[in-house]
């Protein structure tokens, strides 16, 4: 897929730019990157309990969404954002305009969608559902029903 971001780096909340190092760079380099304000990209595949005691050092996390099939990004950003209260920013980045309100329900605070996407009605689908059936880390405005 041609329109997957590579990122290098990128823009928080206060459109500051913050490096980004890959999940194997901050684990292999702890130490000397925990002292300088960088985020940290998170595969789906990645372990993220190695850096459960480390989130402090963590500016911000770039969970990867680009395998649309692949669930385990919302798992990471419920256990960061709920279990393990990660402070900092997690940003969906390659995110596909369908998992918006699933990324938001789990905990994902801001998203960077696919360039395919660029220009459809993103609201649609980030508040496209009115009841929901389980809890989750976002259920503001939705009523749920059991």
């Amino acid at each position: 897929m041609s329109d997957i971001l590579q990122l290098e780096s990128i823009l928080n909340k206060d459109y500051e730019s913050v490096d980004l190092v890959s999940f194997q760079q901050w684990i292999e380099n702890i130490d000397e990157l925990s002292k300088l304000s960088v985020g940290v990209i998170i595969g789906p595949s990645d372990d993220i309990s190695l850096i459960k005691g480390h989130l402090d050092f963590i500016e911000l996390i770039a969970l990867d969404f680009n395998n649309f099939d692949d669930g385990r990004g919302y798992s990471h950003a419920y256990l960061l954002s709920k279990r393990w209260q990660f402070s900092g920013e997690i940003i969906g980045i390659n995110a596909h305009i369908d998992q918006l309100q699933f990324m938001i329900r789990s905990g994902v605070t801001s998203y960077i969608l696919l360039d395919s996407y660029i220009g459809l009605n993103e609201e649609d689908y980030a508040d496209g559902f009115s009841i929901c059936y389980q809890e989750a880390a976002n259920n503001s405005g939705l009523q749920q029903k059991y």
